[in-house]
């Protein structure tokens, strides 16, 4: 066992490992506080799980994920499909699928798929992308068909998945002119699904079964009664009483009040407990600071590639994470509607850790061999 340690190289950027080892860290103190004995020896195998297939991943040369995407975006389409007809819900919602024991979440490994086969379009043919018909062709119609897959069960993480989609053109140059356009129409499509689902529910549920959820999530949300506060999402109110609790210097490690009353407070809740437990600076300014630094390394290692496709993957990738994770911070705090997004590398999980880990250690492989040439033929 010594030996294997030994033998173990972390390779690529460190201040990355780093960060994701304390956010583990993080992880642990907190399944523990928030679930018990119970469920933090199960957690305990997911994040080593992760870390393993983290490590294995970043071993790879970055220029292969091109054509692994390509079969994970195939795969993406297989697995959502099948969920409409084999499913299995979880909390009133049809999001997962069980395959030979392993229950798993497609939209996971989709969201991961999706943008490694984006930043192979977008860097293969980013001279025909000039114009938007081949913009569309390539890039733009994958992107749809991945999000109109997930958007029944999950709007959230269909809205995720766009942004992100939208991000990565941007960063790979696309006309300004060509994203707007796609923002117009993006924003008219959520109006146009928002006023069925209100206006006819009956309609609506059929085609998109949580429909009714959102609505009242977005009515919640936008209700300027001065009685806005008794109306508001339950788990948002309790997750607020959390970070009242914790105030500037937090109540202690594992004597948080409210995690026994606040629903999914080990996993979307997460951060309301961090900071009910460790206060403003170790439960809020400091896994942001860490989050922003991991942006930042993603940033840096994408100005020192040769590889255009290298470059999309690092900063997409990494963005994708660092919003899923500000995203959740600001439903705890309720700036957004409730979305169940998960808190990357720090809740509770299975598959969601998996592919977080993933998703780094593919960031790994282009910091670790970013002066590879650019792979033409993906």
């Amino acid at each position: 066992m010594i030996d294997i340690i030994k033998n173990i190289t972390l390779r690529g950027d460190k201040v990355i490992w780093g960060v994701v080892l304390t956010l583990c860290l993080f992880s642990v103190l907190l399944v523990f506080s928030t679930a018990g004995w119970k469920f933090l020896f199960g957690h305990l195998v997911k994040l080593f799980v992760g870390l393993f297939f983290l490590y294995q991943v970043h071993n790879i040369k970055f220029k292969y994920f091109a054509k692994i995407g390509v079969f994970g975006f195939v795969l993406s389409i297989l697995f959502l499909i099948l969920v409409f007809i084999i499913g299995v819900s979880v909390n009133g919602a049809s999001r997962w699928l069980s395959i030979a024991g392993f229950q798993f979440q497609p939209s996971d490994i989709a969201k991961l798929s999706i943008l490694l086969f984006m930043a192979r379009q977008l860097s293969k043919y980013r001279k025909e992308i000039k114009e938007f018909k081949y913009l569309f062709l390539y890039v733009l119609a994958p992107l749809i068909v991945i999000c109109a897959l997930i958007l029944p069960n999950n709007f959230s993480t269909a809205s995720l998945v766009f942004l992100n989609g939208l991000v990565l053109m941007f960063i790979a140059k696309v006309s300004m002119k060509h994203i707007s356009s796609i923002i117009g129409i993006g924003f008219l499509s959520v109006l146009l699904i928002y006023s069925i689902a209100k206006f006819n529910p009956e309609i609506s549920s059929k085609i998109m079964p949580r429909s009714a959820t959102w609505v009242s999530r977005v009515d919640s949300y936008f209700n300027t009664d001065k009685d806005r506060g008794l109306n508001q999402d339950y788990q948002q109110q309790q997750a607020l009483v959390a970070i009242y609790n914790g105030g500037f210097s937090g109540m202690g490690p594992g004597k948080s009040t409210q995690r026994n009353i606040l629903p999914y407070s080990s996993s979307d809740f997460i951060f309301a407990i961090m900071v009910e437990e460790y206060g403003l600076i170790l439960g809020a300014v400091l896994p942001i600071l860490l989050y922003l630094i991991l942006f930042y390394r993603a940033l840096r290692i994408s100005s020192n590639i040769t590889s255009v496709f290298g470059s999309l993957v690092c900063v997409g990738l990494m963005f994708s994470l660092v919003f899923q994770a500000l995203i959740n911070m600001l439903v705890s705090v309720g700036v957004l509607p409730v979305t169940g997004q998960t808190l990357p590398l720090i809740s509770m999980g299975g598959t969601s850790i998996l592919f977080t880990c993933i998703t780094i250690g593919i960031i790994l492989s282009v910091s670790n061999d970013s002066t590879d040439r650019e792979y033409e033929t993906a």
